[in-house]
């Protein structure tokens, strides 16, 4: 069924690029994306086969944020169920290639172009919440599911400093770290958007506390330095990224929960609201 569906791919993707692709070389990948098969052609062309959710998600957030380092949609077909991007050199990251310092100024510069967005709500395309704080405490809710044993005090009062506040919507990866992160010549590149609507900041501390490699090897004030606002609604951002992280963590780098718990208790607490 599978050799099928990708006969299929391969013949509509033939047609629309105008080029015979059918004894191109097929090189299959493993993917996060429960059901999804990813398949290279020539290693020039990544094709997804998903569903039509994610598809046009991942074409809205690409489109709406050309970067250089993001994937480009080349095409897409509903009808089929699958995206085409153009294949991104690079290999898997790993801590010690890039300076950890290094790895923060390059994911900084990705969210500061992030383009704003024109939607209702906040959270996942689609799936939207009425506010940011709804989303972020849907986000905890979830985490605590698989980490019942952390104390949720802080993140609680992190979600307060957040309160009710009406950031200015951008279109963001949603699913920003290192796992998917590509690295070519000390350069990022960032594949697989799982598209959310919301703070940008919120983004890159997602990122940044991905990976006990860049967070364990720099200090606060240099992860907070980045951006102009509040230092209070900084530390709230960064606790909740941090949390919803240590459940991933618990899931898939259970070697290094530890550090995560770690920075968890040792992270400044933020003020009270008045």
């Amino acid at each position: 069924m599978q050799d099928e569906k990708v006969s299929q791919v391969v013949e509509d993707l033939s047609r629309q690029l105008h080029k015979n692709l059918r004894h191109a070389e097929v090189k299959f990948y493993m993917d996060g994306w429960t059901g999804a098969v990813v398949f290279s052609l020539d290693e020039k062309y990544l094709i997804k086969i998903t569903n039509n959710e994610t598809i046009e998600t991942q074409e809205e957030f690409l489109q709406t944020n050309p970067c250089g380092a993001f994937q480009r949609v080349i095409c897409t077909n509903t009808d089929i169920g699958y995206i085409c991007f153009e294949f991104l050199q690079g290999e898997k990251y790993v801590g010690h290639e890039i300076e950890p310092h290094d790895a923060i100024q390059q994911i900084a510069e990705m969210v500061k172009n992030y383009r704003q967005y024109p939607w209702t709500g906040y959270g996942f395309l689609h799936h939207e919440y009425p506010t940011w704080k709804e989303f972020l405490a849907d986000e905890i809710d979830y985490a605590r599911g698989a980490i019942p044993s952390i104390r949720v005090d802080k993140v609680q009062a992190a979600l307060e400093v957040i309160g009710d506040a009406k950031p200015t919507k951008y279109l963001m990866h949603g699913d920003f770290g290192t796992h998917n992160f590509l690295v070519n010549n000390g350069k990022i590149y960032v594949i697989d958007p799982m598209p959310v609507v919301g703070d940008f900041l919120y983004d890159f501390y997602f990122a940044v506390l991905s990976d006990t490699e860049i967070f364990t090897k720099v200090g606060e004030d240099f992860i907070f330095s980045f951006f102009e606002r509040d230092i209070d609604e900084k530390m709230a951002l960064a606790t909740i990224a941090l949390y919803v992280r240590m459940s991933r963590a618990w899931k898939y780098d259970r070697e290094n929960f530890k550090a995560y718990v770690d920075m968890y208790q040792k992270i400044r607490t933020m003020k009270k609201p008045d």
